[in-house]
């Protein structure tokens, strides 16, 4: 089921396996999972707490007391089983994201399903808080559809504009032909300017470089060339 999982759901799962490495537990339950979220930080789940005033330390703190003295067995970790309650927001994670015909599972449906299974430490230390899947999923909602809204502060914001591409659409780009002529003009780019690494600069004179895309032409028309780019960014070295 995780390849469908966002790079940042796949981050905070790996970072749960973690938690329950320092607490030396070989199970994985939503509490893990919930420092996890909380580890991995840069994401829509930890946004839209964030934005409902929510202690993220706080919440930690707490979640990390009623799992603390929870009792494990001395057998060697490898991989660790699924509690019941790990299994069910799995499950609903995967539900929401249907729900609004999400092509990847992201850190939010996984908040929201955390907060439909109340055995779950999750749910508890949430509600405790004031917080319900009802608050929760109109805040996700509306960070969802209002990234580019003036009133949502994207300097600020933590979660990315590629936690909801799911990676099989990546793939495709990857196999795009024009994608690798682009990439080898801006290989070419950054050799010629003495560059060890490709950065946006040499992506933005492969495009130049390239009359067939249109861009080189488009930009012609404001004036800008590529021998103006050189010379702009030789002048910013």
């Amino acid at each position: 089921m995780q390849e469908r999982f966002s790079d940042r759901a796949r981050h905070a799962l790996a970072l749960a396996n973690r938690e329950a490495t320092d607490l030396k537990h070989n199970f994985l339950a939503p509490a893990h999972l919930m420092l996890g979220l909380i580890a991995e930080g840069a994401c829509v789940a930890t946004e839209a707490l964030r934005m409902l005033d929510v202690d993220l330390e706080e919440v930690r703190a707490t979640v990390r007391k009623h799992i603390s003295n929870k009792q494990t067995s001395d057998e060697s970790f490898g991989r660790r089983s699924h509690t019941k309650e790990m299994k069910d927001v799995i499950s609903l994670a995967i539900e929401e994201a249907r729900k609004y015909n999400h092509r990847y599972v992201g850190t939010e449906h996984i908040m929201l399903a955390m907060l439909q299974v109340p055995e779950g430490v999750p749910a508890t230390v949430l509600k405790e808080r004031g917080i319900n899947v009802d608050t929760l999923r109109e805040k996700t909602m509306g960070i969802l559809l209002n990234t580019q809204d003036a009133g949502h502060d994207l300097a600020h914001s933590r979660h990315g504009d590629f936690e909801w591409v799911h990676q099989q659409e990546l793939a495709k780009a990857f196999r795009s032909s024009t994608f690798w002529h682009t990439l080898i003009l801006a290989v070419d780019s950054a050799n010629r300017l003495g560059a060890g690494e490709i950065e946006p600069r040499h992506l933005l004179l492969a495009l130049m470089r390239d009359e067939s895309n249109g861009i080189a032409k488009l930009l012609n028309e404001k004036g800008v060339t590529i021998d103006w780019l050189r010379e702009q960014m030789a002048s910013r070295a």
